[in-house]
């Protein structure tokens, strides 16, 4: 990387998806815009624009802005059982069109037959699921990448009562061959390191993302995931923006019991007005208590990516970074 001159060999993934590191960026909803996506690709990752939500007019003009920021490939995320049969097919329709280089997909056994029209289109095909039932299904309906996502995950949970390194290993045994990304309170190198070490062939990371200045995400929602700790973050199945009742989410929840917003789960953005993000309880996972500051995409990007490195070229690594900050 420009800073360390450390370089991933690849694997699969990488090669699957045309990246320097299996690095992804998690498709969250208004927070993964097109300043932050391309800031991800641009520095190695797979940047993933959050669809939910978006109007077909308005997901294709994110898409077509993050083209002129980045040259390098991405993708676009999709929650099928949002909206009903008619927006989805409407957003697939704007993806089929404007043909990004990943499609991202939530819930998706709803949909059995999106997989297949995404890759006769030429694009890769990664589900994000929370058990081994879901993952078969998504096998079988030919999805290229697995991603298992742990019950640390913040924001919405694909089943989501499992834990990461429980769900991991059952899922790299299903997977029939497929690459799996981990996801669930990754944050750092460490959490890399680990997780490639269970045999994941990457990772993908929500919270560690909104803390990052392209991130679409308000100050003040930020500033709560610098300020929280492992021990704030809650599951729960009760009301989250946008979603039906009862849908598993995770939250650093507002303890204010005068405030009804309290109760809503969410994330907060740019544009929303500050008692937004004072008052819901907002997206994230459990490993909030290890981002202590907001940072460019491109240095998070690179705190992941030193997960990668095998011991001797971590070593040699850190003791650049050691001389050149003495000398700096």
């Amino acid at each position: 990387m420009s800073t360390t001159g450390f370089e991933f060999g690849g694997n699969a993934v990488t090669k699957l998806c045309g990246v320097r590191y299996p690095i992804f960026l998690a498709g969250m909803a208004a927070i993964s815009g097109p300043k932050l996506v391309a800031a991800v690709a641009n520095a190695g990752g797979m940047g993933t624009v959050g669809g939910l939500r978006l109007a077909p007019l308005a997901l294709r003009r994110w898409i077509r802005e993050t083209k002129e920021l980045t040259d390098k490939p991405f993708g676009v995320n999709l929650v099928p059982s949002f909206g009903g049969p008619d927006v989805f097919e409407a957003q697939f329709q704007v993806v089929l069109q404007e043909k990004p280089r990943m499609l991202s997909l939530f819930y998706a056994e709803n949909y059995p037959h999106m997989i297949s029209r995404a890759k006769d289109a030429g694009m890769v095909v990664m589900v994000q699921v929370g058990s081994v039932e879901l993952a078969r299904r998504a096998i079988a309906q030919g999805a290229d990448i697995i991603t298992a996502q742990g019950s640390e995950s913040g924001g919405h949970l694909n089943r989501g009562t499992i834990g990461l390194l429980s769900l991991l290993p059952s899922l790299i045994s299903a997977a029939d061959g497929r690459p799996v990304l981990a996801a669930g309170g990754i944050t750092n190198r460490d959490d890399v390191r680990t997780v490639m070490n269970m045999g994941a062939r990457g990772v993908l990371c929500g919270t560690a993302f909104v803390a990052c200045d392209e991130s679409n995400a308000h100050p003040l929602y930020k500033q709560k995931i610098v300020d929280a700790t492992v021990d704030d973050t809650e599951y729960r199945t009760g009301y989250s923006f946008g979603w039906k009742y009862g849908t598993p989410h995770r939250v650093i929840p507002n303890r204010d019991k005068w405030n009804l917003l309290r109760h809503i789960g969410g994330g907060a953005r740019v544009i929303d007005k500050p008692r937004m993000a004072q008052k819901l309880s907002l997206y994230a996972g459990q490993g909030v208590g290890k981002i202590d500051r907001v940072v460019s995409a491109a240095a998070r990007v690179e705190e992941l990516a030193m997960g990668l490195a095998d011991d001797g070229e971590r070593e040699a690594v850190e003791r650049f970074e050691g001389v050149r900050l003495r000398y700096a």
